[in-house]
């Protein structure tokens, strides 16, 4: 099963089932923000303004990525387009520790479909760190989402 969700901010999504929408993103304005299971953050901004096409969609993960690089001192541990059908998407993955101490990962994803773009970014706890980046589990979560 999976959960529909048709934002007005001009997407649909079917995230997994048991995936949360919290009433009030805490990222500001046009975005909106989403819990899956296994503590996985998924934030979703429009930004169509400053992103007119594809390449511009690249340097938005590249300029969403840099917070974690560079403010909380993390690890560019992938980068690269997702492949996924009907969509230009790059990502750029960064490994962070919070200030607790707790391994995560952020991935800042710029998505143009249909003319349009998106920005997502995901963040999740790291669980086994042999088995990060989880470029899959990105695919997955980015794909479930359609600016149809």
């Amino acid at each position: 099963m999976t959960v529909h969700i048709e934002s007005p901010l001009g997407f649909t999504a079917d995230f997994p089932e048991f995936t949360q929408a919290f009433p009030e993103s805490t990222a500001g304005p046009n975005t909106e923000q989403y819990g899956l299971l296994g503590g996985v953050l998924v934030t979703v901004i429009k930004d169509d303004n400053a992103v007119q096409d594809a390449p511009q969609a690249t340097g938005w993960a590249h300029l969403m990525s840099a917070y974690y690089l560079d403010e909380r001192g993390g690890t560019r541990l992938a980068e690269g387009s997702l492949d996924l059908p009907g969509k230009d998407s790059y990502a750029v993955m960064v490994g962070f520790q919070e200030p607790d101490g707790t391994a995560k990962v952020a991935s800042a994803v710029g998505v143009f479909e249909n003319g349009r773009f998106i920005g997502v970014v995901v963040v999740w706890p790291v669980v086994d760190a042999g088995k990060e980046p989880q470029a899959d589990r990105l695919k997955d979560i980015v794909g479930a989402i359609s600016l149809g």
